[in-house]
C-alpha cells in the first residue's frame, strides 16, 4: 500500500542579535521542526519551534516569522 503524504507547513524565520556578535540568520521549519539553518545556528537543525524560541529568548535574540505556507513535501 502506498504511503500517504500529508501537506506540511513551511515557515521561514529570522533570528537577530543586537548584542555582540551582531548577526542575522535564517531557519526553515517544516511542521515546527527546523530542517535548514544558517551556518551560525546550524546546531538548531532538528530542533522543535518551542526549543528555538526558548533558546533565543535566553540569549536575548529576536525571532520572527518572515513567511509561512502550506505545501506538498518534495
Amino acid at each position: 500500500m502506498p504511503r500517504l503524504r500529508h501537506n506540511v507547513i513551511e515557515t521561514l524565520a529570522q533570528i537577530e542579535s543586537e548584542a555582540k556578535p551582531r548577526f542575522s540568520a535564517g531557519i526553515v521549519l517544516w511542521d515546527d521542526k527546523v530542517i535548514e539553518a544558517a551556518d551560525i545556528v546550524k546546531y538548531m537543525k532538528g530542533w522543535a519551534r518551542d526549543r528555538v524560541r526558548s533558546y533565543c529568548a535566553q540569549r536575548g535574540w529576536e525571532v520572527r516569522v518572515v513567511w509561512e505556507m502550506v505545501r506538498n513535501p518534495p
